[in-house]
């Protein structure tokens, strides 16, 4: 059991008797009722549950529950009381103790410098707080003192570590000033916390653990002699009580478990848990999963990869298919969606893997790896399908593509599908856009753009390069073109303002290019790169590849944090030697001497990212021979001028945000011209929207653009048991990875996983007269629900599971104080009546026996289809869950 917080009230006649009934329940009569249900249950399911043995251990339910006890006392709790307290659990109530501690008897600055290490320099402690809290000195020798009185009385003390960590509550999500850390970040704290007081017992003591246990540590922490471990804040993270499965496997692997303290694997443990990647904040890339979609009242599982996907592809459905080797139907799936599966293979920004639910058990699925290994595998045997596939006659309907990047081919893609002649016109030489130009090969291999460009010109795509950049809308209209699309990119550079000898400053874009083409590059032997974008990281890693070069820098004004580049690009910089310089920013160079403006990160801008002031009169030098400028591209806005897309250079360009359709009737416009630089499948995702916008005008067979029909299996039995289990990522074995899929848009769940009162219930679709898409609804019961806002963290909606799904009350009080869609039973004699909240509005509905409305004051809503089915939802809950409706 567990108790807490003063001596005073755990002496009450209340806290007595619930401690008295724990030591023996036999007299209680809720304990009886219980186990009487129990046996009846039994019975009534003689068919299924019934066993002699089953039986015989119900009936031998022992009403002597616990004959131990925690102690959890306040923060600040003064010695003597703490002392008290076990004193009188251990002397009066005979009962074997534990007290648990706080990790603040690691004094200030280990725990300041251990956070600041592990990468949570961002939590901010309390130095009073530390002050006030027992003294490490002191819990040493009330220990011995409790020790010894346990041992007179033949009873066991032991400590429970740890209590959480206070820390100052700065993200205003709850009231007080004050929040309690938890899990992850709280395990080095906690071990190095349990070898400390450990050693200075030479392993004598009692340890119980509750600081941050789970699957990965939970044979570590055993193996030191430590127990027993109890979890919370792992259980209450998707996958829920099904973690418990394997943290039990991992401990029935352990044999034995000594009695005192193995100082030794306790040490190895406590050290490595302060270098160990798992538990720093720089693991897990991502703050949350969440994709900004509102939380419907049914029908709500998304797989919030694909909702984070610009083209929205089928991410689960593919990586079934590649789990199951049928690459060929993989890539067919994927190319339903997305024209290049070999480029964005390679180089995709993946938003979808910083929104995969293992992010909340323990890395994402590697999806861009597993849509590479789709394509790769997939790609021949395709072809030789594709010679079969029927294709609808060409139409009269002409479209002309400006710019063949991936915006452009793209919209041919969709285009040609659809039966619309094509024709696309490209200044440089060749298709592909800065994926062809400009991004280094050791990034992108040619043979995947050629594979990508090779598919789209057999779909009849027609290339004219080499043209003049500055094209005619007028001219394209009157050579026959009816529909134009504009992607001619963004490569105008934004020039870097530097004082000195500027002839030393070369634009990445351009340097890239001529990285690219073989070209012989005098960079000197010292390289600074300017910028934080992937362009950068493109330009460092090229720079450390040109002959002479031994140093390069990447100079940033900002942080790490907040770096616009892929955290991976920047990794592959950092392991090749390239060193990164942040909060600077560059004034003047001059003879070989780049000086640099110490920055401070100022408030927060509008796009979520901290601005920067300049220190003043605070500056670095570097010996650099040459500098980069990667600091962003800009549209050549004289060409739109030209063409009437817009009046001057500082005018927004004006799209129809539906369909891309500029100002001019059809001439749509999309990718880096639209946005300034944007990703691969963003632009992707631009093309196929001006596609389907025209294809729509053209009223052509909608079909073309609609999934593979290749039916995905996925069974729910199979999902529920990797559901709680946290899987290493699988690199080597990419149909391993691929079963490491969660598949969140068959089945969720996610709300009933974390809920701590199981106030959220799943509704099995099948007893709801089939009206529904997935395989449960969700129900919220109102009294069981603290609002603690567990669902709405893990939701990967912007939503609110205990406020947005109907909602079942209890008391009517309940009913009236809430905002929440839900209803309440106040008749079930004949008719079958209910109180409703609906979009706002309140009345009541009475059914007969059948489920059909006898009566309703909802006049207005009668006739919402909406409406109709809320209602039917309430009816088919009553008819097959009526053991939900209690009355209190």
């Amino acid at each position: 059991m567990s108790v807490g917080y003063d001596l005073e009230g755990i002496k009450t006649e209340r806290m007595d008797q619930f401690i008295n009934n724990l030591i023996n329940a036999g007299e209680h009569n809720l304990f009886n009722q219980y186990k009487d249900e129990l046996l009846n249950f039994v019975k009534q399911n003689s068919k299924t549950l019934f066993s002699e043995e089953l039986k015989y251990s119900l009936n031998n339910i022992s009403a002597d529950i616990s004959h131990s006890v925690t102690l959890s006392t306040m923060h600040g709790c003064p010695p003597d009381e703490i002392e008290r307290i076990v004193s009188y659990l251990i002397t009066e109530k005979n009962l074997h103790t534990y007290v648990k501690l706080n990790p603040t008897l690691l004094g200030y600055n280990f725990v300041s410098d251990t956070l600041n290490r592990l990468g949570y320099n961002y939590i901010e402690l309390n130095p009073e707080g530390f002050n006030n809290d027992l003294q490490f000195e002191d819990a040493v020798a009330m220990i011995k003192r409790l020790k010894a009185l346990a041992k007179e009385t033949d009873k066991n003390f032991g400590v429970k570590l740890s209590n959480t960590l206070g820390v100052a509550n700065n993200k205003k999500v709850l009231p007080d000033k004050e929040i309690y850390m938890s899990g992850r970040s709280l395990f080095p704290l906690t071990i190095n916390l349990a070898y400390k007081l450990a050693s200075e017992f030479n392993g004598e003591l009692d340890i119980s653990f509750s600081g941050g246990a789970i699957a990965a540590n939970i044979k570590d922490i055993l193996n030191t002699g430590i127990k027993p471990v109890t979890m919370v804040t792992d259980l209450l993270k998707p996958g829920g009580y099904f973690r418990l499965k394997q943290i039990a496997d991992k401990t029935s692997e352990i044999d034995y478990i000594s009695k005192n303290i193995n100082l030794e694997a306790l040490r190895k443990l406590a050290e490595t848990s302060l270098i160990d990647i798992d538990y720093n904040k720089d693991k897990r890339e991502v703050e949350s999963i969440k994709v900004p979609v509102s939380l419907t009242k049914f029908d709500c599982y998304i797989a919030p990869c694909r909702q984070a996907c610009p083209i929205h592809q089928d991410v689960a459905g593919y990586i079934k298919l590649v789990e199951e080797n049928k690459y060929v139907e993989a890539l067919e799936l994927i190319y339903s969606e997305n024209p290049l599966p070999h480029i964005t293979g390679y180089i995709c920004d993946h938003q979808c893997q910083f929104h995969c639910t293992r992010w909340d058990y323990d890395e994402p699925v590697l999806i861009r790896e597993l849509k590479k290994e789709a394509a790769l595998k997939g790609y021949d045997d395709y072809i030789k399908k594709f010679e079969s596939y029927n294709f609808p006659e060409l139409k009269n309907t002409k479209a002309a593509i400006i710019g063949a990047g991936p915006s452009g081919l793209s919209a041919a893609y969709f285009l040609a599908k659809a039966g619309i002649d094509v024709t696309v016109f490209e200044k440089e030489e060749s298709a592909g856009g800065i994926v062809n130009n400009v991004l280094p090969k050791f990034r992108l291999p040619q043979s995947a753009i050629e594979k990508d460009i090779d598919l789209i010109k057999k779909h009849g795509v027609k290339f004219k390069f080499g043209v003049d950049e500055n094209f005619s809308i007028d001219s394209l209209k009157s050579s026959g073109f009816e529909y134009i699309y504009i992607c001619i990119g963004a490569e105008k550079p934004t020039r870097l303002k530097l004082e000195g000898e500027e002839e030393k400053i070369l634009n990445a874009i351009e340097f890239l290019r001529r990285f690219r083409n073989n070209e012989q590059i005098e960079l000197g032997k010292n390289v600074a790169v300017i910028g934080g974008g992937n362009s950068a990281m493109d330009g460092a890693r090229a720079a450390k590849r040109t002959e002479e070069v031994d140093n390069v820098y990447i100079i940033y004004r900002r942080t790490k944090k907040y770096m616009p580049a892929d955290l991976e690009e920047f990794d592959e910089a950092l392991s090749e030697g390239i060193i990164f310089r942040e909060l600077l920013s560059p004034v003047k160079l001059n003879n070989g001497n780049l000086t640099l403006q110490k920055m401070q990160l100022s408030e927060f801008g509008s796009d979520g990212r901290r601005k920067v002031i300049p220190l003043e009169n605070e500056y670095e030098s570097l010996q650099i021979d040459s500098v980069i400028s990667a600091i962003g591209e800009q549209v050549d806005y004289n060409i739109l001028i030209d063409n009437k897309l817009l009046n001057h250079e500082d005018e927004n360009i004006q799209t129809n945000k539906l369909t891309n359709e500029t100002n001019i009737e059809n001439v749509f416009m999309g990718g880096d011209a639209l946005h300034g630089p944007s990703t691969v499948v963003e632009a992707i995702a631009d093309g196929k929207k001006a596609a389907e916008a025209i294809i729509e005008k053209e009223k052509l067979n909608e079909k073309l653009l609609q999934q593979s029909e290749y039916q995905v299996n996925r069974i729910e039995s199979e999902l529920n048991k990797i559901k709680g289990l946290t899987i290493p990522v699988q690199k080597d074995d990419l149909t391993a990875e691929s079963a490491r899929c969660l598949h969140c848009d068959f089945i969720c769940n996610k709300c009933v996983e974390v809920c701590p009162n199981r106030a959220n219930v799943l509704i099995d679709s099948k007893l709801l007269n089939d009206q529904y898409k997935d395989i449960y609804q969700i129900l919220h019961i109102d009294s069981l629900c603290n609002e603690c806002g567990n669902c709405e963290t893990f939701c990967p909606y912007e939503g609110s599971p205990y406020f947005d799904k109907p909602t079942l009350f209890w008391r009517d009080e309940d009913f009236k104080n809430s905002r929440n869609n839900g209803f309440i039973l106040f008749s079930s004699s004949y008719d079958i009546s209910f109180k409703i909240r609906y979009n706002s509005q309140e009345g009541t509905i009475t059914f007969d026996e059948t489920g059909s409305i006898s009566s309703s004051s909802f006049k207005e809503l009668n006739s919402s289809v909406e409406f109709i089915s809320f209602t039917k939802f309430i009816f088919d809950v009553y008819s097959n869950y009526n053991y939900l409706f209690v009355k209190i």
